[in-house]
């Protein structure tokens, strides 16, 4: 059976306008990573009634990934992360153009071809991928488009819009503009560049020494990749609908626990 664009997304006019809802349909989307984040921001922007979406992700299903993501269960551990997530989307809105790859973002090709016709993206791979997203965030960059990450701990999200015209990663995270991203040496970031924020039940710095060491992963809930996704999604949605919102070197982070909002600067 065939369905209408207008009758999937009726519930959405009074939010948007219909012109609002057209841009939407218009606009087409990149996602690298397809973890607890992309993948269900994947979800909320196609429900959102975005046209055109693409992903990548070369991760698979692991046991660790039952705690909070989007169409994780047992039954697709061992199965590649943006085909689980691509399975459960494709559906919602048959109308959508929804493709994935499994490749990730290995170097400057991999990065500009995630931007071929997008008009916005989205990078929530994993923490620490600092090489993978200053490429990404350049290939943003010729492109003209916007670039956005996020990341999540514990129960709180964080989320960072970069203007094409504004200040690059490779400042905010305070590195050279010019950094040779195939020297590690040279990719040295601080904690509070990528974590401005840290709620106070997580703020044990034996784990976040590890963490920065690369010893052992964030620790996040369902809650906090939630959030996070749903943070990503609406501050794509308002760079669509140019909407005024804060954008680097500013951040936005929520923390449910803590009930706290912060929208500060680095």
């Amino acid at each position: 059976m065939q369905y209408k664009y207008e009758d999937i997304f009726t519930r959405n006019i009074g939010l948007f306008t219909e012109a609002e809802q057209e841009k939407i349909r218009k606009s087409s989307i990149a996602i690298a990573g397809v973890g607890g984040i992309g993948a269900l921001a994947a979800e909320r922007l196609i429900r959102t009634g975005v046209g055109k979406l693409k992903m990548t992700d070369p991760g698979d299903m692991e046991a660790s990934n039952l705690n909070r993501q989007f169409g994780s269960s047992t039954i697709n551990i061992g199965h590649n992360k943006a085909e689980v997530a691509y399975e459960q989307i494709r559906d919602i809105n048959p109308q959508a153009e929804i493709s994935f790859t499994k490749t990730g973002i290995r170097n400057a090709d991999d990065a500009s071809r995630i931007v071929e016709e997008a008009d916005f993206l989205i990078d929530v791979m994993d923490f620490g991928l600092f090489r993978q997203s200053i490429l990404l965030q350049r290939a943003a960059r010729r492109k003209g488009i916007h670039y956005l990450f996020s990341t999540a701990i514990g129960f709180g999200a964080i989320a960072v819009v970069f203007d094409p015209k504004g200040i690059t990663l490779e400042e905010y995270d305070g590195l050279s503009r010019d950094v040779d991203v195939d020297d590690p040496a040279q990719l040295k970031v601080s904690l509070d560049r990528i974590l401005p924020v840290i709620p106070a039940y997580a703020n044990d710095m034996t784990v976040i020494n590890a963490i920065m060491a690369g010893k052992r992963t964030v620790p996040t809930s369902s809650i906090g990749a939630g959030l996070a996704a749903i943070l990503t999604a609406s501050e794509t949605i308002n760079v669509i609908l140019g909407k005024e919102m804060p954008k680097a070197p500013q951040y936005t982070f929520f923390d449910i626990v803590d009930r706290q909002m912060v929208i500060g600067s680095i």
